[in-house]
């Protein structure tokens, strides 16, 4: 799993999407404007058999799931999952996209859903960049903690908003 960027070694969200289930049956909660939809797309998403695929499988598989907007892709660099439908992305897919542009992820977009783990993430990060600030010359120290107290507050807004898969389906 890469740090940055769309779990590419995924089938079409299969993985993305069983992970989100096994979250969600374990008490996680979920936030984010497309929770709900993110839910029952994991709910009907095939469970995958542990196979090995060709890649050529991978991407007609990605392509079926998009045709109707319900595929799951995980972003961990900016520590969400999207429900893509192009229509919500701010990112501003191609009209053909099956994928959202994952470096062009927007604040307030549409597809976005974060769950408790991805939460406490983002504060392990912020307190990351607390310790590096503590070192670091006065503009860099004040960058640093600026987006430290900015993912902070996202942590918090999911707290605050954030629902049980049953009170959301």
């Amino acid at each position: 799993m890469a740090r940055f960027g769309v779990q590419v070694s995924e089938v079409g969200g299969f993985d993305t999407a069983a992970r989100l289930r096994d979250q969600a049956a374990a008490g996680e909660r979920i936030s984010g404007p497309a929770a709900r939809r993110a839910l029952t797309t994991a709910a009907h998403t095939p469970k995958s058999e542990g196979r090995i695929v060709p890649a050529k499988f991978a991407k007609k598989a990605a392509s079926f799931l998009a045709r109707d907007g319900a595929v799951l892709f995980d972003n961990p660099g900016a520590m969400l999952i999207y429900a893509f439908k192009r229509d919500n992305a701010l990112c501003e897919p191609a009209p053909d996209a099956t994928a959202p542009r994952q470096y062009d992820c927007r604040t307030g977009c549409g597809n976005t859903v974060r769950t408790d783990t991805r939460a406490r993430l983002l504060r392990e990060r912020a307190d990351e960049l607390d310790q590096l600030a503590a070192s670091a010359p006065g503009p860099v120290n004040r960058r640093l903690k600026v987006n430290a107290h900015r993912l902070r507050d996202m942590a918090d807004t999911h707290d605050t908003t954030a629902q049980s898969a049953k009170a959301l389906t």
